[in-house]
C-alpha cells in the first residue's frame, strides 16, 4: 500500500517516493482556466483561498509549482562532483492525474514560493528581518539552480545572503527576483504565497499595536499588485480573511474562492475519494478493530468528517486529510487498533497546534458566546480588525465551527465533527474543572430530551459542585458551562438567539419540542421565565410542529466550597397570549 504521509506537503517527494496522493487536480480546469482558447492569460490571475489549518493549503502550494514548472535541475557546479539526480518531465510527475496533459502543454513558468509561516513577529524591524530571510531562501534555490541572481554566494553549498549596506526592503528583494526570473526564462513568473496572515493569527489577543507591521505587510504585498504584468498567476493561502485591516485593499484583484461551491472539496477527502483511495487502508483497519468495513465508515465519519466550504445543500462535505490520514495510519497497526478499542478514536486535532488564543480570548469574555450565524454574503466576504475580531467568523474559518442545515432548511453553525468538538470543549473546560464523563453526558441529553427538568437541574448542580465557586461568580460564566454541556451532549441548541422581542440565552431543539431558555445570577427563576413571556422568546416557533417550553433557570451564588445551586421554573406548551 503507498503510504499515507501524513504531515509531508512536497508534492514532488510524494511523487518520487510513491506516496499516497489523492488527485485534485481536476479543480485545475477552471482554476487555471485560460482568458481564451488561445489566450496566454489566466481568466483569473490572482486567486486567493481560505481553509483552515492541517486542510491540505501547502500541498495545494506545491502541486500548483510543479504544474508551472515541473522539476528544475540543480546546476552542475552546485553538486560537488556527484551526478545530477534525476529529474522526471511534468507529465511524468503528474502520470495518473486529471492534470497529466495540461501540465505538459501549458509550457513553464518559474516560481516564487513564500511560506510566511516562519515570519511572525513583534516589531517591524524583526518582521523584515524575516521576510528577508525567507526571501534569501529563494534567491539560493534560484542560484543553485543556475540564474544569475545578482548576489554572490557566501559558500560552495550555492547559499545566498542579502548585504545590510545597502538596506534594500523585501519588497524589492522579492521584485528584482521576479524581473531576473522573467529575463531568464522568457516567461511571465508565479508568485505563490502560504499562510499568508500567519503574522496577524500570531498578534491576536496580543497587547501589541498592530499597524508597524501591518505598514510592513502592506508594502511587501502591494508589490504583487504592481507587478501584474510580469506575472502569469499569484495564488494566495490563509485561515483568516484580514481585508479590513487594509492589508488587501492593495490586493484589490484578487479573487476569492474561499466559499464558492465549484471549489469546496478543493482541500479535503471528500466520502467518494476516501472510499476510493483509501480502500486497502480502510480495509486493514476495520480488521484490526473487529468492524465490517460499513460500521467502520459510519464512526470515521462521524468522528472526522462533516467540514462545508460552501451551503451545506451546494456542497459535499469532506474529511480534514491529516487527521484522517493520521488516524489510519495508526490503524494498520493492530496494536493501536486495541489500545482504540478502549479508549476510543484519537483526537489528532488537539495534537497539531491549536489555535488555543480562540479558547483564551472566550475564556477571559473578551468575545460573546456565539449567535445565529451571519448571513451568508458576510462569510463569503468576512472583514473584520485585529482589534475587533468578529469572534464566530473566527471559529468557521478556523475549523471549529461550520455550517449545517436544520430540518426546516434554517442554517446554523455547528463542530463539524467530534472530533473537534471534544477538543475545544474539553479544553474549554478544563478552565474550570475536568469535563464529565459520558455517563453523566448522556443522562443529561436523555433528560433534556424527555423534558425531565428536575432532574437535569439536579445533574447539572452536581456538575457544578466540581468547579470551585470563585469561577462560577457572574451569570456569563454558567452560561459558558452549559454552552459546552450542550455541545458535548451533542444536542441541537443555539446559544444567544436574535429575536424581535430580544435575545434569548439559549435554545436546545428537540424532533418534538423546542426549550427555550433564559438564565439569571442571584434573582429567581420565575423573573426568568417572565422575561421569556414578556419578550416573546420562541416565536419563530410558533405555529410549528413542535411545541415550545419556556425554561427558566437561576444560579443561586454559592458559598465557600458550595456550588450555585440551580433552580428552575417551567411553562410547557407555552404559546404566545
Amino acid at each position: 500500500m503507498p503510504s499515507l504521509n501524513p504531515g509531508r506537503s512536497e508534492f514532488l517527494q510524494i511523487r518520487r517516493g510513491g506516496g499516497l496522493y489523492i488527485d485534485k487536480t481536476h479543480h485545475f480546469r477552471s482554476l487555471l482556466a485560460p482568458e481564451s482558447e488561445d489566450a496566454p492569460t489566466l481568466r483569473n490571475p490572482y486567486v486567493f483561498l481560505a481553509r483552515p489549518r492541517r486542510f491540505g493549503k501547502s500541498l495545494l502550494v506545491t502541486t500548483l509549482e510543479a504544474f508551472f514548472q515541473g522539476e528544475v535541475p540543480v546546476d552542475p557546479r552546485y553538486l560537488n562532483g556527484h551526478n545530477p539526480p534525476p529529474t522526471q518531465s511534468k507529465a511524468e510527475l503528474f502520470r495518473g492525474t486529471t492534470a497529466a496533459d495540461a501540465a505538459e502543454s501549458r509550457g513553464f513558468h518559474p516560481v516564487v514560493r513564500l511560506n510566511m509561516a516562519n515570519t511572525p513577529a513583534d516589531s517591524p524591524e524583526e518582521l523584515k528581518a524575516n521576510l528577508l530571510e525567507m526571501l534569501g531562501g529563494q534567491y539560493t534555490l534560484w542560484n543553485r539552480r543556475g540564474i544569475n541572481v545578482g548576489l554572490e554566494p557566501v559558500d560552495e553549498s550555492g547559499a545566498v545572503t542579502f548585504p545590510s549596506v545597502p538596506a534594500v526592503s523585501p519588497a524589492q528583494r522579492l521584485e528584482d527576483l521576479v524581473g531576473r526570473l522573467k529575463a531568464r526564462y522568457g516567461a511571465n513568473p508565479v508568485v505563490l504565497v502560504d499562510e499568508y496572515d500567519a503574522p496577524l493569527v500570531h498578534l491576536l489577543g496580543k497587547d501589541t499595536d498592530p499597524e508597524p507591521i501591518l505598514d510592513v505587510l502592506r508594502n511587501f504585498y502591494v508589490r504583487l499588485k504592481s507587478l501584474e504584468s510580469d506575472l502569469h498567476f499569484v495564488f494566495v493561502t490563509g485561515i483568516t480573511r484580514f481585508a479590513r485591516v487594509s492589508l488587501f485593499s492593495v490586493l484589490n484583484n484578487l479573487r476569492d474562492i474561499s466559499w464558492e461551491p465549484a471549489y469546496a472539496t478543493l482541500c479535503g477527502f471528500t466520502e467518494r475519494e476516501a472510499r476510493t483511495a483509501l480502500e486497502p487502508h480502510l480495509t486493514t483497519a476495520a480488521v484490526h478493530l473487529d468492524l465490517s468495513l460499513k460500521e467502520l465508515m459510519d464512526q470515521i465519519r462521524r468522528h472526522y468528517n462533516g467540514y462545508h466550504f460552501s451551503l451545506p445543500g451546494n456542497s459535499e462535505s469532506v474529511y480534514n486529510p491529516f487527521t484522517l490520514a493520521c488516524c489510519l495510519r495508526d490503524l494498520q497497526d493492530p496494536n493501536h487498533a486495541e489500545w482504540w478499542k478502549v479508549t476510543g478514536w484519537p483526537n489528532h486535532w488537539a495534537v497539531s497546534g491549536n489555535p488555543m488564543f480562540l479558547i483564551r480570548l472566550m475564556k477571559e469574555g473578551q468575545y460573546p458566546l456565539p449567535t445565529d450565524p451571519p448571513p451568508w454574503e458576510s462569510l463569503m466576504s468576512t472583514t473584520y480588525n485585529l482589534d475587533r475580531v468578529n469572534f464566530v467568523s473566527l471559529m468557521v474559518q478556523t475549523g471549529y465551527y461550520t455550517l449545517r442545515q436544520d430540518t426546516g432548511g434554517d442554517l446554523y453553525l455547528d463542530y463539524p465533527n467530534d472530533e473537534v468538538r471534544r477538543t475545544y470543549n474539553h479544553e474549554l473546560l478544563e478552565t474550570y474543572r475536568q469535563p464529565p464523563d459520558p455517563r453523566t453526558m448522556r443522562a443529561m441529553h436523555r433528560a433534556l430530551a424527555d423534558e425531565g427538568y428536575k432532574g437535569f437541574c439536579d445533574l447539572l448542580h452536581t456538575f457544578l459542585a466540581g468547579i470551585p465557586s470563585e469561577k462560577l461568580c457572574r451569570e456569563t460564566d454558567c452560561h459558558l458551562v452549559l454552552h459546552v454541556l450542550c455541545q458535548l451532549m451533542q444536542v441541537e441548541f443555539q446559544s444567544e438567539v436574535h429575536q424581535g422581542g430580544g435575545r434569548s440565552d439559549m435554545e436546545i431543539r428537540f424532533p418534538e419540542h423546542v426549550c427555550v431558555m433564559e438564565f439569571k445570577y442571584g434573582e429567581s427563576p420565575q423573573t426568568a421565565l417572565d422575561q421569556i413571556r414578556t419578550h416573546d422568546y420562541g416565536r419563530r416557533h410558533f405555529g410549528g410542529s413542535r411545541r415550545v417550553v419556556a425554561l427558566g433557570l437561576n444560579f443561586a451564588p454559592g458559598t465557600g466550597t458550595e456550588p450555585p445551586a440551580v433552580e428552575h421554573a417551567v411553562c410547557v406548551r407555552y404559546r404566545p397570549e
